[in-house]
């Protein structure tokens, strides 16, 4: 069956430029900071151990050096600002008129990620005594982090960061399928055969396991699904917008299905890993009280 002539044009709220643009100034940001600030080392920490002390670099890149101390004090900073930055406008209402959630979310994973590796040249990859404890509780907070941050954004969410609930989301389907069945002569029937099978509720696989076959998966069904649509004779220049709209309803037809689990886990996460990221910071204090005990101080 062919698309009938004159069909209405379907339509949709692109993807903000805006906020590609933003992140990918953050991760350029973040490179632009963390490749000089290596490079500009590579040869002290590929020298041996044994070597680094008759090294003509160990004065300012060793952790007690004047570039390995200051890498210390500005990671450490990045890490302290990164936190509390981001669970102050978490708490406070008050923030909320300086920006949505998940903007401040995408700068604490910036400032949380580039400062514990500043901190990783700080120690010039020699762990021992309090400095490993501090940097393997450090390493266990950013790598929950991203755990977290993945259970965070696939949990579906209003404007103000609140999440959605299974009503609101089932709105948001049949909404979805109405747009799909409008904007063509499709059958429903069609464009459901268009879909993949959503997950089952509380199946055998985990609901993170399965959140990671589907989106591993996208591209894969993203051309199935234009193959189909030739098949169908639905013409070329719709496909983009409607392999974009069934993308989105697949993609919500497994939020349904995974969004109790998800929230579930979102909780457990809350639990490992608040404990976590105080113990790092009582770790830090601790390191920095003995520098300081030690005769270091600020080094700018």
């Amino acid at each position: 069956m062919r698309a009938g002539v004159g069909a209405p044009t379907l339509t949709a709220a692109s993807p903000s430029v805006r906020r590609r643009v933003w992140v990918a100034g953050l991760w350029l940001l973040w490179l632009a900071i963390a490749v000089p600030a290596l490079l500009s080392g590579v040869e002290y920490y590929t020298t041996p151990m044994a070597e680094r002390a008759f090294s003509g670099l160990h004065e300012r890149y060793s952790p007690a050096g004047s570039t390995g101390h200051a890498l210390g004090v500005i990671g450490s900073g990045m890490i302290l600002v990164g936190v509390v930055m981001y669970a102050t406008r978490k708490r406070v209402p008050a923030l909320a008129r300086l920006g949505r959630l998940k903007h401040w979310l995408e700068v604490h994973i910036f400032l949380c990620t580039l400062g514990p590796f500043l901190v990783l040249l700080h120690t010039s990859f020699k762990f021992g005594g309090i400095v490993s404890i501090a940097f393997w509780s450090m390493v266990t907070v950013v790598a929950s982090g991203v755990l977290g941050r993945y259970l965070y954004v696939r949990i579906p969410k209003t404007i103000h960061g609140h999440f959605l609930t299974l009503r609101e989301l089932d709105e948001q389907r049949r909404e979805l399928a109405g747009r799909l069945v409008v904007g063509t002569t499709l059958t429903s029937d069609m464009l459901e055969r268009l879909l993949p099978p959503s997950p089952p509720a509380g199946g055998r696989d985990g609901a993170l396991l399965q959140a990671l076959r589907f989106d591993l998966g996208r591209r894969r069904a993203r051309a199935q699904v234009r193959r189909a649509l030739g098949d169908y004779g639905v013409p070329v220049s719709m496909h983009h917008e409607l392999v974009r709209l069934l993308e989105e309803r697949s993609r919500l037809e497994q939020t349904v299905a995974l969004l109790v689990p998800f929230q579930r886990l979102f909780r457990y996460w809350h639990v490992f890993h608040l404990p976590l990221a105080l113990l790092m910071f009582l770790v830090l204090a601790i390191h920095v009280a003995v520098a300081v005990a030690f005769g270091y101080g600020w080094p700018f």
